[in-house]
């Protein structure tokens, strides 16, 4: 009777135990899908910061993303940095999408974490990669946007 006991603990922990998957194992297994998904394309920016200088104040340039079918645009620092590219692909891991994208004129692959709340976005570069070289893990701020409606119908129907 032990035996049969032993047993059964064995397989049934053997069989709990092969069944799990971790997070790291899904995300690894998540392949990379061409083009972008749907419920992030359109425009996207956040409120426009303004500096004061003496009697004259400045509008300085939003946090922006434009995303289409096939093409991305990210804008950020206030438009002290950008980053963009074509040949993109994502992959749900979580609530969050992971976006790839090509600059053919750096030869540099971008890595854009993605999380959509309603009509707010979350963006968080954390990675480049050269042609050819070794992934670069750099966690950048994260930046919140807000969809842009009437901006983003006219870049989406555009042919």
């Amino acid at each position: 009777m032990n035996k049969f006991i032993t047993g059964a603990i064995v397989v049934l922990g053997l069989a709990l135990g092969c069944g799990e998957a971790t997070m790291a194992q899904a995300q690894a297994k998540a392949k990379w899908t061409p083009g972008t998904p749907k419920q992030l394309r359109g425009v996207w920016y956040a409120k426009p910061r303004v500096q004061h200088m003496g009697h004259d104040t400045t509008e300085i340039t939003n946090n922006a993303m434009i995303l289409i079918p096939k093409w991305l645009y990210v804008m950020y620092d206030y438009g002290t940095h950008d980053y963009g590219g074509n040949r993109l692909a994502y992959k749900k891991v979580g609530q969050a999408y992971r976006l790839r994208s090509y600059d053919s004129v750096e030869k540099t692959w971008a890595y854009t974490k993605l999380q959509r709340q309603g009509k707010t976005l979350k963006l968080q570069k954390y990675g480049t990669r050269k042609a050819g070289k070794a992934f670069k893990s750099r966690a950048g701020h994260t930046y919140q946007l807000q969809y842009k409606p009437k901006l983003s119908v006219s870049v989406l129907t555009r042919k």
